[in-house]
Protein backbone atom coordinates (compact mmCIF):
# COMPACT_ATOMS: atom_id res chain seq x y z
CA UNK A 1 0.00 0.00 0.00
CA UNK A 2 1.07 3.59 -0.55
CA UNK A 3 1.99 5.22 2.78
CA UNK A 4 3.37 8.55 1.52
CA UNK A 5 3.75 10.26 -1.87
CA UNK A 6 6.75 8.18 -2.96
CA UNK A 7 6.71 5.19 -0.59
CA UNK A 8 4.84 1.89 -0.74
CA UNK A 9 4.92 -0.62 2.14
CA UNK A 10 4.53 -4.40 1.75
CA UNK A 11 3.98 -6.66 4.76
CA UNK A 12 5.41 -10.10 3.99
CA UNK A 13 5.15 -13.35 5.96
CA UNK A 14 7.97 -15.70 6.91
CA UNK A 15 8.86 -18.07 9.75
CA UNK A 16 11.84 -19.22 11.76
CA UNK A 17 12.23 -22.99 12.06
CA UNK A 18 14.17 -24.01 15.16
CA UNK A 19 16.45 -27.04 15.41
CA UNK A 20 13.66 -28.75 17.38
CA UNK A 21 11.34 -28.38 14.41
CA UNK A 22 9.22 -25.75 16.14
CA UNK A 23 8.21 -22.88 13.87
CA UNK A 24 7.91 -19.26 14.94
CA UNK A 25 5.75 -17.19 12.55
CA UNK A 26 7.15 -13.79 11.65
CA UNK A 27 6.55 -10.98 9.22
CA UNK A 28 8.95 -8.58 7.59
CA UNK A 29 8.12 -5.41 5.66
CA UNK A 30 9.81 -4.29 2.46
CA UNK A 31 9.40 -0.90 0.84
CA UNK A 32 9.31 0.46 -2.68
CA UNK A 33 10.35 4.07 -3.27
CA UNK A 34 8.69 5.24 -6.47
CA UNK A 35 11.10 7.86 -7.81
CA UNK A 36 13.04 8.35 -11.04
CA UNK A 37 15.47 5.77 -9.68
CA UNK A 38 13.15 2.96 -8.61
CA UNK A 39 14.39 1.78 -5.23
CA UNK A 40 13.60 -1.12 -2.90
CA UNK A 41 14.41 -0.92 0.81
CA UNK A 42 15.28 -4.48 1.94
CA UNK A 43 14.39 -7.57 -0.09
CA UNK A 44 12.81 -9.53 2.81
CA UNK A 45 12.96 -13.32 2.26
CA UNK A 46 13.33 -15.45 -0.87
CA UNK A 47 9.60 -16.08 -1.28
CA UNK A 48 8.93 -12.32 -1.08
CA UNK A 49 10.73 -11.43 -4.31
CA UNK A 50 7.88 -12.38 -6.69
CA UNK A 51 5.39 -10.52 -4.48
CA UNK A 52 7.52 -7.37 -4.58
CA UNK A 53 7.93 -7.67 -8.37
CA UNK A 54 4.16 -8.11 -8.84
CA UNK A 55 3.51 -5.05 -6.71
CA UNK A 56 5.96 -2.97 -8.73
CA UNK A 57 4.14 -3.98 -11.90
CA UNK A 58 0.80 -3.05 -10.28
CA UNK A 59 1.97 0.58 -9.90
CA UNK A 60 2.99 0.76 -13.55
CA UNK A 61 6.71 0.15 -13.22
CA UNK A 62 8.87 -2.83 -14.14
CA UNK A 63 11.11 -4.86 -11.80
CA UNK A 64 13.92 -4.44 -14.34
CA UNK A 65 13.81 -0.70 -13.56
CA UNK A 66 15.03 -1.24 -9.97
CA UNK A 67 18.29 0.72 -9.76
CA UNK A 68 18.92 0.66 -6.01
CA UNK A 69 18.41 -1.85 -3.23
CA UNK A 70 19.09 -0.14 0.09
CA UNK A 71 19.57 -2.33 3.16
CA UNK A 72 18.59 -1.08 6.59
CA UNK A 73 20.79 -3.93 7.86
CA UNK A 74 22.12 -7.27 6.77
CA UNK A 75 20.09 -9.93 8.57
CA UNK A 76 18.67 -12.93 6.69
CA UNK A 77 15.07 -11.70 6.67
CA UNK A 78 16.10 -8.40 5.08
CA UNK A 79 18.47 -9.69 2.40
CA UNK A 80 16.81 -13.00 1.55
CA UNK A 81 15.63 -11.91 -1.88
CA UNK A 82 18.96 -10.43 -2.95
CA UNK A 83 20.01 -13.24 -5.27
CA UNK A 84 16.72 -13.07 -7.16
CA UNK A 85 16.89 -9.27 -7.39
CA UNK A 86 20.44 -9.49 -8.74
CA UNK A 87 19.30 -11.84 -11.50
CA UNK A 88 16.15 -9.92 -12.44
CA UNK A 89 17.24 -6.29 -12.16
CA UNK A 90 21.04 -6.05 -11.53
CA UNK A 91 20.61 -3.13 -9.10
CA UNK A 92 23.26 -1.44 -7.02
CA UNK A 93 23.19 -2.83 -3.47
CA UNK A 94 23.72 -0.29 -0.68
CA UNK A 95 24.61 -1.10 2.96
CA UNK A 96 26.62 0.17 5.91
CA UNK A 97 30.20 -1.18 5.99
CA UNK A 98 29.64 -2.81 9.39
CA UNK A 99 27.04 -5.18 7.88
CA UNK A 100 28.77 -5.68 4.53
CA UNK A 101 30.38 -9.01 5.44
CA UNK A 102 27.16 -10.70 6.56
CA UNK A 103 25.39 -9.63 3.35
CA UNK A 104 28.17 -10.79 1.05
CA UNK A 105 28.53 -14.18 2.77
CA UNK A 106 25.34 -15.69 4.16
CA UNK A 107 27.36 -18.73 5.24
CA UNK A 108 29.47 -16.42 7.42
CA UNK A 109 26.31 -14.81 8.82
CA UNK A 110 24.95 -18.25 9.71
CA UNK A 111 28.13 -19.03 11.65
CA UNK A 112 28.25 -15.80 13.64
CA UNK A 113 24.46 -15.29 14.05
CA UNK A 114 22.55 -18.55 13.62
CA UNK A 115 18.78 -18.20 13.29
CA UNK A 116 17.30 -21.66 12.91
CA UNK A 117 17.09 -22.67 9.25
CA UNK A 118 16.71 -19.11 7.94
CA UNK A 119 19.60 -19.30 5.51
CA UNK A 120 18.48 -22.61 4.04
CA UNK A 121 14.78 -21.79 3.79
CA UNK A 122 14.58 -18.05 3.25
CA UNK A 123 17.56 -16.74 1.28
CA UNK A 124 18.44 -16.77 -2.40
CA UNK A 125 22.19 -16.20 -2.49
CA UNK A 126 25.04 -13.83 -1.80
CA UNK A 127 25.48 -10.51 -3.57
CA UNK A 128 28.26 -7.93 -3.61
CA UNK A 129 27.57 -4.71 -1.73
CA UNK A 130 28.38 -2.27 -4.50
CA UNK A 131 27.97 0.97 -2.52
CA UNK A 132 28.53 1.85 1.14
CA UNK A 133 26.26 3.95 3.33
CA UNK A 134 27.62 6.19 6.08
CA UNK A 135 26.04 8.45 8.66
CA UNK A 136 25.22 11.77 7.04
CA UNK A 137 25.12 10.48 3.46
CA UNK A 138 22.39 11.56 1.05
CA UNK A 139 21.23 9.47 -1.93
CA UNK A 140 19.68 11.27 -4.89
CA UNK A 141 16.78 9.27 -6.36
CA UNK A 142 16.00 11.93 -8.95
CA UNK A 143 13.18 14.43 -9.35
CA UNK A 144 13.99 16.12 -6.04
CA UNK A 145 13.58 12.93 -4.02
CA UNK A 146 16.52 12.29 -1.70
CA UNK A 147 17.22 9.81 1.06
CA UNK A 148 19.17 10.94 4.14
CA UNK A 149 21.13 8.26 6.00
CA UNK A 150 21.57 7.90 9.77
CA UNK A 151 23.77 5.22 11.34
CA UNK A 152 21.57 3.70 14.06
CA UNK A 153 23.32 0.60 15.47
CA UNK A 154 22.09 -1.59 18.30
CA UNK A 155 20.08 -4.23 16.49
CA UNK A 156 23.13 -4.82 14.32
CA UNK A 157 26.45 -2.94 14.03
CA UNK A 158 25.56 -1.68 10.56
CA UNK A 159 21.91 -0.76 11.03
CA UNK A 160 20.87 2.47 9.32
CA UNK A 161 17.73 4.56 9.30
CA UNK A 162 16.58 6.44 6.22
CA UNK A 163 14.62 9.67 5.86
CA UNK A 164 12.88 11.10 2.80
CA UNK A 165 12.33 14.81 3.59
CA UNK A 166 9.89 15.28 0.69
CA UNK A 167 7.54 12.68 2.21
CA UNK A 168 8.43 13.12 5.87
CA UNK A 169 8.95 9.35 5.88
CA UNK A 170 11.40 7.78 8.35
CA UNK A 171 12.49 4.13 7.90
CA UNK A 172 14.14 2.72 11.03
CA UNK A 173 14.66 -0.95 10.13
CA UNK A 174 14.70 -3.16 13.22
CA UNK A 175 16.43 -0.73 15.58
CA UNK A 176 13.18 0.30 17.34
CA UNK A 177 12.11 -2.51 19.72
CA UNK A 178 8.41 -3.28 19.40
CA UNK A 179 6.52 -3.48 22.71
CA UNK A 180 5.08 -6.97 23.11
CA UNK A 181 7.48 -8.60 20.64
CA UNK A 182 10.55 -10.73 21.33
CA UNK A 183 13.33 -8.24 22.10
CA UNK A 184 16.21 -8.69 19.65
CA UNK A 185 19.18 -6.35 19.75
CA UNK A 186 22.91 -6.76 20.27
CA UNK A 187 23.83 -3.64 22.24
CA UNK A 188 21.55 -1.94 24.77
CA UNK A 189 23.28 1.44 24.98
CA UNK A 190 23.65 1.70 21.20
CA UNK A 191 19.95 0.93 20.85
CA UNK A 192 19.01 3.73 23.25
CA UNK A 193 21.40 6.16 21.53
CA UNK A 194 19.86 5.27 18.18
CA UNK A 195 16.37 5.98 19.50
CA UNK A 196 17.65 9.41 20.51
CA UNK A 197 18.85 9.86 16.93
CA UNK A 198 15.40 8.95 15.61
CA UNK A 199 13.75 11.52 17.90
CA UNK A 200 16.06 14.16 16.47
CA UNK A 201 14.97 13.69 12.84
CA UNK A 202 13.14 16.92 12.12
CA UNK A 203 10.03 16.70 9.97
CA UNK A 204 9.32 12.98 10.40
CA UNK A 205 5.55 12.54 10.02
CA UNK A 206 5.50 8.88 8.94
CA UNK A 207 7.42 6.16 10.80
CA UNK A 208 8.07 2.76 9.21
CA UNK A 209 9.46 0.32 11.76
CA UNK A 210 10.10 -3.15 10.39
CA UNK A 211 9.29 -4.77 13.72
CA UNK A 212 5.77 -3.30 13.58
CA UNK A 213 2.84 -4.18 11.33
CA UNK A 214 1.54 -0.61 11.63
CA UNK A 215 2.38 2.70 10.00
CA UNK A 216 2.88 5.42 12.62
CA UNK A 217 1.95 8.99 11.72
CA UNK A 218 1.79 12.45 13.23
CA UNK A 219 2.26 12.62 17.00
CA UNK A 220 2.37 8.82 17.13
CA UNK A 221 5.85 8.90 15.54
CA UNK A 222 7.48 10.33 18.67
CA UNK A 223 5.12 8.36 20.93
CA UNK A 224 6.07 5.03 19.37
CA UNK A 225 9.78 5.76 19.67
CA UNK A 226 9.23 6.55 23.36
CA UNK A 227 7.21 3.33 23.77
CA UNK A 228 10.10 1.37 22.24
CA UNK A 229 12.55 2.85 24.71
CA UNK A 230 10.19 2.19 27.62
CA UNK A 231 10.02 -1.44 26.47
CA UNK A 232 13.83 -1.74 26.51
CA UNK A 233 13.79 -0.48 30.08
CA UNK A 234 11.00 -2.92 31.00
CA UNK A 235 13.00 -5.80 29.52
CA UNK A 236 16.01 -4.65 31.55
CA UNK A 237 14.05 -4.64 34.81
CA UNK A 238 12.50 -8.02 34.04
CA UNK A 239 15.86 -9.65 33.30
CA UNK A 240 17.43 -8.33 36.50
CA UNK A 241 14.44 -9.15 38.70
CA UNK A 242 14.21 -12.65 37.23
CA UNK A 243 17.91 -13.34 37.79
CA UNK A 244 17.65 -12.12 41.40
CA UNK A 245 14.53 -14.18 42.09
CA UNK A 246 15.62 -17.54 40.70
CA UNK A 247 19.20 -17.20 41.94
CA UNK A 248 22.69 -17.07 40.51
CA UNK A 249 22.87 -20.85 40.23
CA UNK A 250 20.01 -20.95 37.70
CA UNK A 251 20.88 -22.01 34.18
CA UNK A 252 21.09 -19.18 31.66
CA UNK A 253 18.46 -20.90 29.51
CA UNK A 254 16.08 -20.94 32.48
CA UNK A 255 16.54 -17.18 32.92
CA UNK A 256 15.84 -16.65 29.21
CA UNK A 257 12.64 -18.70 29.30
CA UNK A 258 11.41 -17.12 32.52
CA UNK A 259 11.94 -13.60 31.19
CA UNK A 260 9.83 -14.43 28.14
CA UNK A 261 7.09 -15.83 30.35
CA UNK A 262 7.14 -12.67 32.49
CA UNK A 263 6.82 -10.58 29.31
CA UNK A 264 3.91 -12.69 28.09
CA UNK A 265 5.90 -14.11 25.17
CA UNK A 266 6.32 -17.73 23.95
CA UNK A 267 8.95 -19.55 25.99
CA UNK A 268 10.05 -21.57 22.94
CA UNK A 269 11.83 -18.45 21.71
CA UNK A 270 14.18 -18.78 24.68
CA UNK A 271 16.23 -21.19 22.57
CA UNK A 272 16.90 -18.56 19.90
CA UNK A 273 20.54 -17.39 20.03
CA UNK A 274 19.48 -13.96 18.73
CA UNK A 275 17.20 -13.50 21.75
CA UNK A 276 19.80 -14.93 24.13
CA UNK A 277 22.19 -12.26 22.81
CA UNK A 278 19.71 -9.62 24.00
CA UNK A 279 19.64 -11.09 27.51
CA UNK A 280 23.45 -11.22 27.61
CA UNK A 281 23.64 -7.61 26.40
CA UNK A 282 21.45 -6.45 29.29
CA UNK A 283 23.46 -8.44 31.82
CA UNK A 284 26.64 -6.80 30.52
CA UNK A 285 25.14 -3.30 30.92
CA UNK A 286 24.59 -1.20 34.02
CA UNK A 287 20.93 -1.12 35.11
CA UNK A 288 18.78 1.32 33.18
CA UNK A 289 16.60 3.91 34.84
CA UNK A 290 13.15 5.02 33.75
CA UNK A 291 12.55 6.92 30.52
CA UNK A 292 12.77 10.64 31.27
CA UNK A 293 10.18 12.80 29.51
Amino acid sequence: MRVSPHVHALLLNCEIELASGARIPRFVPAYVIEAERLTVVDTAVRSSAPIIFDYIESIGRKPEEIEYVIHTHGHFDHVGGNGIFAERATPRFWAHPNDKAIIESLEYQERVRPVGRMREQNTSGDVTVTDLLHDGDTLDLGGGVRVDVFHTPGHSPGSVSLFIPWDGTLFCGDVLPEPGAIPIYEDVRQTLDSLTTLRGVSGATVLLSQLSDQVWTGDDVRRHIDDGEAYVRRVDRTIRQTADRIGKSALFEEVCRTVLRELGLPEAAGALPIYQTTVMAHRATEPLGELST
